[in-house]
């Protein structure tokens, strides 16, 4: 789902102008950046280490439990329909991650993502379901963002750059989705209390999510 949104986001970005693009995004200075890990678990990382910045877990809470929660929850709830996608949560599961099945999905991300497994041929990467699984668990509103840059001589937005977790001074943060999941908070990206994370794609097609930090939180 990811990739449709994107997608979408990107047919709307080429009828943006520079105005439009600077007042619908952050500026660089908004968060910090927090690396999280490279091993296949950096979904489930980057709200693991905002839920214990916000002392919402035990300090040895693991991204092991925090994936096998998130499966569990969405094993559960199946059925939920989800009115943002217009799909069931067993339909949006099969569509994010590529699967052919329900069964599928509980066969493959019952193995935590962080194990070196080469007998299973699909990625266990955390998406949308699991940080809406997430969002549910822990009663909190995720904002997803990506990084982007407005290059004013084509007139387009193009991918922000990242110097050593350090955003560039045109670096801008664009709300992707959220979860809005908090109902005292009808508008999640202004929700004092919500989880930001940022969400980049590259090149080769693979992605990372680190977390966020907004500089006046301590």
């Amino acid at each position: 789902i990811f990739k449709f949104n994107l997608f979408k986001n990107s047919l709307l970005n080429l009828f943006m102008n520079f105005d439009e693009f600077i007042n619908t995004t952050y500026q660089h200075d908004t968060f910090d950046i927090i690396d999280t890990n490279n091993n296949g678990t950096c979904c489930y990382d980057s709200i693991l280490r905002l839920l214990k910045i916000y002392k919402k877990v035990k300090p040895n809470m693991n991204t092991k439990i925090i994936q096998s929660q998130a499966v569990n929850w969405i094993i559960k709830n199946k059925n939920l329909y989800l009115s943002d996608f217009d799909l069931t949560m067993e339909d949006f599961v099969l569509l994010t991650h590529n699967l052919s099945s329900f069964q599928e999905y509980i066969d493959t991300y019952k193995i935590y993502s962080g194990k070196n497994d080469f007998s299973i041929t699909n990625n266990r990467w955390g998406g949308t379901p699991e940080l809406i699984a997430l969002s549910h668990i822990y009663n909190i509103n995720i904002n997803i963002y990506t990084g982007n840059s407005y290059d004013k001589n084509r007139n387009k937005i193009i991918k922000g750059t990242i110097i050593y977790n350090k955003p560039r001074k045109d670096f801008r943060f664009k709300l992707l989705l959220n979860t809005n999941n908090n109902s005292d908070t009808n508008n999640s990206e202004n929700d004092s209390n919500a989880f930001n994370i940022l969400y980049t794609r590259y090149k080769n097609n693979s992605s990372h999510f680190d977390a966020l930090l907004k500089k006046n939180i301590q």
